[in-house]
Protein backbone atom coordinates (compact mmCIF):
# COMPACT_ATOMS: atom_id res chain seq x y z
CA UNK A 1 0.00 0.00 0.00
CA UNK A 2 1.25 3.66 -1.22
CA UNK A 3 2.08 5.97 1.49
CA UNK A 4 1.00 9.07 -0.85
CA UNK A 5 -2.45 10.28 -0.46
CA UNK A 6 -4.52 11.01 -3.32
CA UNK A 7 -4.89 14.78 -4.00
CA UNK A 8 -8.95 14.84 -3.45
CA UNK A 9 -8.54 13.36 -0.02
CA UNK A 10 -5.40 15.53 1.01
CA UNK A 11 -8.05 18.50 0.40
CA UNK A 12 -10.68 17.09 1.56
CA UNK A 13 -8.97 16.38 4.96
CA UNK A 14 -7.21 19.80 5.23
CA UNK A 15 -10.30 21.89 4.23
CA UNK A 16 -11.11 23.60 7.04
CA UNK A 17 -15.00 23.82 8.29
CA UNK A 18 -17.13 27.17 7.55
CA UNK A 19 -17.07 27.58 11.14
CA UNK A 20 -15.74 25.73 14.09
CA UNK A 21 -17.39 25.17 17.44
CA UNK A 22 -15.01 28.05 18.78
CA UNK A 23 -16.54 30.89 16.40
CA UNK A 24 -19.52 32.70 16.19
CA UNK A 25 -21.30 34.66 13.38
CA UNK A 26 -22.11 38.80 14.22
CA UNK A 27 -24.45 39.81 11.90
CA UNK A 28 -24.46 43.45 11.47
CA UNK A 29 -28.13 44.97 10.30
CA UNK A 30 -29.21 48.55 9.93
CA UNK A 31 -32.18 50.03 11.43
CA UNK A 32 -33.24 53.42 10.97
CA UNK A 33 -30.40 55.36 11.82
CA UNK A 34 -28.67 52.97 13.91
CA UNK A 35 -26.31 49.82 13.26
CA UNK A 36 -27.01 47.02 15.19
CA UNK A 37 -25.15 43.36 16.17
CA UNK A 38 -26.40 40.39 16.96
CA UNK A 39 -24.71 37.23 17.75
CA UNK A 40 -26.06 33.78 16.16
CA UNK A 41 -26.64 30.58 18.44
CA UNK A 42 -23.55 28.94 16.75
CA UNK A 43 -21.28 28.73 20.09
CA UNK A 44 -20.27 24.72 20.00
CA UNK A 45 -21.74 23.55 16.63
CA UNK A 46 -19.82 23.52 13.56
CA UNK A 47 -20.51 23.82 10.04
CA UNK A 48 -18.60 22.50 7.10
CA UNK A 49 -19.74 24.88 4.41
CA UNK A 50 -21.76 28.34 4.11
CA UNK A 51 -24.43 26.52 2.65
CA UNK A 52 -24.82 24.27 6.14
CA UNK A 53 -25.18 27.74 8.14
CA UNK A 54 -28.19 29.32 5.88
CA UNK A 55 -30.08 25.98 6.31
CA UNK A 56 -30.39 27.25 9.85
CA UNK A 57 -29.48 30.54 9.44
CA UNK A 58 -31.48 32.45 6.86
CA UNK A 59 -30.37 35.90 7.54
CA UNK A 60 -32.96 37.94 6.05
CA UNK A 61 -32.19 41.48 7.74
CA UNK A 62 -28.90 41.05 7.57
CA UNK A 63 -26.56 43.71 5.90
CA UNK A 64 -23.23 42.12 6.40
CA UNK A 65 -22.31 39.02 8.28
CA UNK A 66 -18.39 38.57 10.41
CA UNK A 67 -17.21 35.39 11.47
CA UNK A 68 -15.60 36.00 15.05
CA UNK A 69 -13.22 33.45 16.95
CA UNK A 70 -13.87 33.61 20.20
CA UNK A 71 -10.43 32.57 21.01
CA UNK A 72 -8.41 34.32 18.57
CA UNK A 73 -10.40 37.46 19.48
CA UNK A 74 -10.51 37.97 15.58
CA UNK A 75 -13.07 38.97 12.98
CA UNK A 76 -13.55 38.06 9.07
CA UNK A 77 -16.00 39.42 7.09
CA UNK A 78 -17.63 36.34 5.68
CA UNK A 79 -20.70 38.38 3.71
CA UNK A 80 -19.37 37.16 0.12
CA UNK A 81 -18.98 33.57 0.67
CA UNK A 82 -22.47 33.14 2.38
CA UNK A 83 -24.07 35.12 -0.45
CA UNK A 84 -22.21 32.75 -2.94
CA UNK A 85 -24.17 29.95 -0.88
CA UNK A 86 -27.14 31.69 -0.91
CA UNK A 87 -27.30 32.04 -4.43
CA UNK A 88 -26.93 28.60 -5.84
CA UNK A 89 -30.34 27.54 -4.72
CA UNK A 90 -31.88 30.78 -5.96
CA UNK A 91 -33.52 30.28 -9.34
CA UNK A 92 -35.06 33.33 -9.56
CA UNK A 93 -33.93 36.55 -12.34
CA UNK A 94 -32.69 39.05 -11.75
CA UNK A 95 -36.37 40.87 -11.32
CA UNK A 96 -36.80 38.87 -8.24
CA UNK A 97 -33.98 41.35 -6.60
CA UNK A 98 -37.04 41.95 -4.10
CA UNK A 99 -36.75 38.58 -2.64
CA UNK A 100 -33.31 38.40 -1.18
CA UNK A 101 -31.70 39.57 1.99
CA UNK A 102 -29.96 42.54 2.25
CA UNK A 103 -26.19 41.13 2.46
CA UNK A 104 -27.07 38.93 -0.99
CA UNK A 105 -28.26 42.02 -2.78
CA UNK A 106 -25.09 44.33 -1.63
CA UNK A 107 -23.01 41.76 -2.63
CA UNK A 108 -20.25 41.48 -5.31
CA UNK A 109 -21.59 37.76 -5.60
CA UNK A 110 -25.08 39.10 -6.62
CA UNK A 111 -23.11 41.07 -9.49
CA UNK A 112 -21.73 38.22 -10.65
CA UNK A 113 -24.54 36.14 -10.51
CA UNK A 114 -26.23 38.82 -12.56
CA UNK A 115 -23.99 39.25 -15.09
CA UNK A 116 -23.89 35.15 -15.35
CA UNK A 117 -27.77 34.88 -15.70
CA UNK A 118 -27.41 36.78 -18.59
CA UNK A 119 -24.91 34.81 -20.00
CA UNK A 120 -27.01 31.44 -19.55
CA UNK A 121 -30.19 32.81 -20.74
CA UNK A 122 -30.48 32.33 -24.28
CA UNK A 123 -30.73 35.88 -26.39
CA UNK A 124 -34.22 35.97 -28.28
CA UNK A 125 -32.87 36.66 -31.50
CA UNK A 126 -35.57 37.18 -33.43
CA UNK A 127 -36.13 40.52 -35.90
CA UNK A 128 -39.17 42.70 -35.08
CA UNK A 129 -41.09 43.53 -37.36
CA UNK A 130 -44.23 46.56 -36.83
CA UNK A 131 -46.90 46.99 -38.69
CA UNK A 132 -47.57 50.13 -37.39
CA UNK A 133 -46.80 53.33 -38.69
CA UNK A 134 -44.69 56.23 -36.87
CA UNK A 135 -48.39 58.67 -36.58
CA UNK A 136 -50.34 54.99 -35.21
CA UNK A 137 -47.33 54.00 -32.75
CA UNK A 138 -46.23 57.88 -31.31
CA UNK A 139 -49.77 60.04 -31.85
CA UNK A 140 -50.65 62.31 -34.96
CA UNK A 141 -48.67 65.10 -32.57
CA UNK A 142 -45.53 64.77 -34.44
CA UNK A 143 -44.85 67.11 -37.35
Amino acid sequence: MSDAISVGAATAMSAAPFLQRREIILAMMTLGDGTFFDETDTTGTTYKTAADWLHVHDGEHVERLIRFDLDALHGEDVTETVADAWLKGFDQSPEQEHRLPAFVRTSQAWERWCADFGLRRAPFNQIAHGTLNHRQQFGTSLR
